[in-house]
């Protein structure tokens, strides 16, 4: 099979980054697309990533911006679509199918989308129809109390209401003949089990011969399955992690799983930590604002770490918060391209990028499982080292630890 050219589109900065990682360390060379005048990255074995920013949106915009994001990044017939969505469902995730759907169709009128957002070794798996975080249904962990978008039902068909399910345990043929009845029923999608990394391959070997007719929707995981599956030419390259001499931690992400990273982050690495947490007051309030910006400037402090924490509480100028953050990272970056940055959260990520004037994110590997690691292209910042995390991702200490393994600090406990 010709290696093709996939098309990323993603509802977060984070999501895009950590499904497009899987494709380079299967080969690929892979872009994250911030500036949408450029078309790089469309030839065979390339991924061109573009983020939507849909998924705290209602339906009407989620569904246009995918579609938008779909036509414009569409390019040859070789092309392959890939929807990824957040691995607990949560946000505007039927609208952004259905508009995924309306762009695409534009080339394949025949097209369903195959919906799996299990990804295994991220504690996610779908089993019964029924998504699962650590054995736990997803409603009934932190998601179905995030502060954006909880997820408040477990059961994958009372979110995609319009689609039609394949359960159980997944067999090549009864899922290729599950896939030809959506199509000729003219269902929108179908939604899928898998609850290990051999059902995720097993599913992208049955994607792979429906062509551009399907798209798959999913996480990271089915992302990875894809890159081995439409890949199988090409050869995984290793890319040697450039040392940096100071690491500036955007902590935009309001998850618990970040909020304890940094905690632990600042417990292990007393001493070598810079903490700057500004309150909602201090964000609000124009005066408040250009103290905290002077106070920001005068700092001198030497330490290896510094981050940048947002505010705990809940705003609706969410714009406002992640402009600001990403206004006080480049005050603390400067001008030293030895200094890298770690972007936990997607939205502060974009708007720190965004502020760096980036044109694109060159996605090189993995720091960790579902952790991405790259280098920014253009801009004031180009060629600065780049880690990506989404909130929920990663275990306790895999911050301090990512942040030790970039500064070449020893660090007590770590393997």
């Amino acid at each position: 099979m010709t290696t093709p050219a996939v098309l990323v589109v993603a509802d977060d900065l984070t999501g895009a980054t950590d499904a497009s990682v899987q494709f380079a360390r299967a080969g690929w060379q892979a872009r994250l697309q911030l500036d949408e005048s450029v078309s790089e990255n469309q030839s065979n074995g390339t991924v061109s990533a573009r983020v939507t920013d849909a998924r705290a949106m209602n339906d009407d915009e989620a569904s246009q911006l995918t579609r938008d994001a779909v036509l414009t990044g569409t390019a040859g017939q070789d092309q392959r679509l890939f929807l990824k969505i957040d691995s607990t469902l949560r946000g505007s995730v039927a609208a952004q199918i259905d508009g995924a759907l309306a762009g695409w169709k534009t080339r394949q009128p025949e097209a369903v989308a195959l919906v799996c957002p299990a990804y295994p070794a991220m504690g996610r798996t779908v089993i019964g129809g029924r998504l699962l975080v650590d054995g736990v249904p997803v409603d009934e962990t932190a998601i179905g109390n995030d502060p954006v978008t909880p997820v408040t039902t477990s059961f994958v068909a009372e979110i995609l209401p319009d689609s039609e399910a394949f359960n159980g345990f997944i067999e090549h043929e009864q899922l290729r003949r599950a896939i030809k009845r959506a199509q000729d029923s003219g269902a929108a999608s179908l939604t899928v089990d898998a609850r290990t990394d051999n059902d995720l391959s097993a599913i992208a070997e049955v994607v792979a011969e429906f062509g551009g007719t399907v798209i798959p929707v999913g996480s990271a995981g089915l992302a990875s399955a894809l890159s081995t599956v439409w890949g199988s030419e090409l050869e995984s390259r290793e890319w040697v992690v450039q040392s940096c001499r100071r690491l500036v931690i955007v902590a935009s992400s309001l998850h618990t799983v970040t909020r304890e990273q940094i905690v632990a982050l600042t417990e292990s690495m007393a001493g070598t930590v810079e903490v700057w947490k500004p309150d909602l007051t201090q964000i609000l309030h124009r005066e408040s604002r250009r103290v905290w910006l002077e106070e920001v400037r005068a700092d001198d402090s030497s330490a290896p770490v510094v981050v940048i924490d947002a505010p705990a509480g809940r705003t609706v100028h969410t714009d406002l918060v992640a402009e600001f953050i990403a206004e006080t990272t480049a005050e603390l970056t400067g001008s030293d391209p030895s200094t890298g940055l770690m972007l936990l959260g997607g939205e502060g990520a974009q708007a720190v990028l965004n502020r760096f004037g980036a044109r694109g994110l060159l996605i090189h590997s993995t720091v960790r499982e579902g952790i991405p690691i790259g280098t920014i292209d253009g801009g004031n910042r180009h060629g600065t080292t780049v880690v990506t995390k989404a909130g929920g991702f990663g275990h306790l200490p895999d911050v301090a630890h990512i942040a030790a393994d970039l500064l070449g600090i020893e660090l007590e406990g770590k393997e």
